[in-house]
């Protein structure tokens, strides 16, 4: 049981970007995706998701392929993705947003309901509930959208750039949360992050994506130790 990649090629028009990409992602893991602007960490991410669509290769779940399957049908099944620049519907309240993320739960109900523990954790969520959510400040935001993908019920989260545009106090918060979810929802995250260091602190395996092919994996403690990997994203000589 698990997010499958599988020598998946992707791209915009006629101009590739991902060649022969493969990885996964196991239930309650978090998986780092690093790797420089430009070498195909956001374009994985929107293909995983159906944003984009897959040339050659596969992308399953525990049920099967998730090719063919629209980005919609993909969030009803639990592959559910938080994009970069967080894309909340601005005029909505934060009530209003989460909402929909139930929504896209059809049909995995039952249980305690995974949003109520994050309200607990991060009160501000719950204090901003009936505010219009383009009222509240990048951080606030964040925190909204990643708790309207955990409403959705995912069984595989998918992150994109979380934080992006976030200060550094603002960006520990979110990788809290981040935790959070893994603890509570036992979802697999598959965290396409720039901060390196962190998201390699934060994960258990790891992969390294260049010129949109794996470069490196392996866990990601050791990942992170590594000489190649501290001086080309970790900024140590």
């Amino acid at each position: 049981m698990s997010l499958v990649i599988d020598n998946v090629e992707s791209g915009y028009d006629r101009a590739p970007i991902l060649h022969g990409v493969s990885m996964r992602v196991d239930p309650g893991e978090l998986v780092a995706v690093v790797g420089s602007n430009g070498a195909g960490k956001t374009t994985l991410v929107r293909t995983i998701s159906g944003l984009l669509a897959v040339r050659s290769g596969d992308v399953a779940d525990d049920d099967g392929s998730l090719t063919k399957l629209t980005p919609a049908k993909r969030a009803r099944r639990g592959t559910v993705m938080v994009p970069e620049g967080r894309k909340l519907f601005p005029q909505l309240t934060v009530g209003q947003n989460i909402e929909l993320g139930r929504r896209a739960a059809r049909g995995r109900t039952g249980g305690q309901d995974p949003v109520e523990a994050l309200l607990e954790a991060f009160p501000i969520v719950k204090e901003r509930w009936g505010q219009q959510a383009n009222l509240l400040s990048g951080g606030e935001q964040q925190m909204v959208a990643l708790t309207r993908a955990v409403a959705a019920r995912p069984r595989y989260l998918l992150l994109d750039e979380p934080s992006l545009g976030l200060s550094p106090l603002k960006t520990l918060d979110v990788f809290r949360l981040i935790e959070l979810i893994r603890e509570r929802t036992g979802a697999g995250i598959l965290l396409v992050e720039q901060m390196a260091d962190q998201a390699l602190a934060a994960a258990d395996r790891a992969y390294v994506l260049e010129h949109g092919r794996v470069s490196m994996e392996g866990p990601a403690a050791e990942l992170r130790a590594s000489d190649e990997i501290r001086r080309a994203y970790l900024g140590v000589a």
